[in-house]
């Protein structure tokens, strides 16, 4: 904040990149759909799974997450793949799924392909099992790929819009909450740290993007807030202060 005047989380270009983004996501989906599509969250609610870390449980999520993004008709399959982490230190282990916004990685958390007429095939990292936000997160980008790709929307593989499909259709709080992670970890003869980078796009740009979408719908029962990280959870509501009193045109409203 300079002055008193609240900021946004991203830069000029990336704001107005994420708004021309929804413009285009409203005439995919249309407006009535993005106006009153729900905003999913981690709960028994949205996903009545007993949630193990099982590839069961990766081909439950992905009927109900098809079943979100109204994914019809369509023949997918899940394969797994080992992508290990690396460790730089004694007790100190990284895993990025990104080198950084606008920018591919060969360590993808997710693989997406297709295999013939509405026929898909989907590779997930098996790490992502054990954790129902990142599996779900993960999912619903390659599923977004389907969209994007398969259903003719894009020519041309995109990664950061991919992303950002995904918080359009309500699963922001997943996107969010996966992208940056800190956990501690114990061996059999010896701990550490653990941090993770996941994504395409950082908690900047998406919390913005989350922002930008509930102020667009202007409801006022927004509890799936709470379900947010910490960081994320701040993040976002600079950008919701900085909606609700900018002078500067926001296109996407």
């Amino acid at each position: 904040m300079l002055f008193g005047k609240p900021k946004p989380t991203v830069t000029p270009e990336d704001k107005t990149w994420i708004e021309e983004a929804f413009l285009w996501f409203e005439e995919q989906y249309t407006r009535d759909h993005l106006k009153h599509l729900r905003m999913i969250v981690p709960t028994k609610e949205f996903f009545p799974i007993d949630f193990k870390g099982t590839e069961k449980n990766a081909e439950d999520l992905t009927k109900i997450i098809c079943d979100y993004m109204s994914i019809k008709d369509v023949q997918i399959d899940l394969h797994y793949f080992n992508d290990k982490p690396l460790e730089l230190a004694e007790g100190i282990v990284t895993t990025q799924g990104v080198t950084g916004f606008r920018q591919r990685s060969k360590n993808a958390l997710g693989t997406y392909s297709e295999e013939g007429h509405r026929k898909y095939s989907i590779g997930i990292e098996l790490d992502v099992l054990k954790n129902p936000t990142n599996l779900i997160a993960t999912l619903s980008h390659e599923l977004s790929h389907l969209l994007l790709l398969g259903e003719g929307r894009l020519e041309e593989n995109d990664e950061e819009l991919t992303d950002l499909n995904c918080i359009a259709l309500g699963f922001g709080v997943f996107t969010c909450n996966s992208i940056f992670t800190f956990d501690q970890w114990q061996g059999a003869s010896h701990h550490g740290w653990q941090t993770q980078k996941r994504g395409y796009i950082p908690e900047e740009v998406a919390t913005y993007a989350l922002a930008l979408l509930t102020r667009y719908q202007d409801k006022t029962d927004n509890d799936w807030i709470n379900f947010l990280n910490p960081s994320p959870k701040k993040m976002f509501q600079k950008n919701m202060k900085y909606l609700s009193t900018t002078t500067d045109e926001v296109r996407f409203k």
